[in-house]
């Protein structure tokens, strides 16, 4: 069974993107072997909830890449739920 935990993610190097007006991380996840990434994201415009998972791409060197997301779900409990769902199905 995989477990997916809070994480900060400072340990992973990740720089914040974009607009911090526009949008807010509120929460990053990690599997126990640090392969597979998760944020929960708030959409400060549309006041709605995102998730965005990453994970670890050898053919583009070390380092995180996105491979799933989605928008606009109502809550985020939502978000997170469905985003904890997407990290254990794409860990072994």
């Amino acid at each position: 069974m995989t477990i997916v935990n809070p994480v900060n993610p400072d340990h992973y190097n990740i720089p914040m993107t974009g607009n911090p007006d526009l949008h807010r991380n509120l929460q990053w996840y990690a599997t126990a072997d640090d392969k597979v990434l998760g944020v929960v994201v708030l959409d400060l415009i549309d006041k709605d909830y995102s998730w965005v998972m990453l994970t670890e791409d050898a053919e583009q060197g070390p380092g995180f890449s996105a491979c799933d997301m989605k928008h606009s779900l109502p809550s985020e409990e939502a978000a997170t739920i469905e985003l904890h769902a997407t990290m254990k199905r794409h860990t072994p």
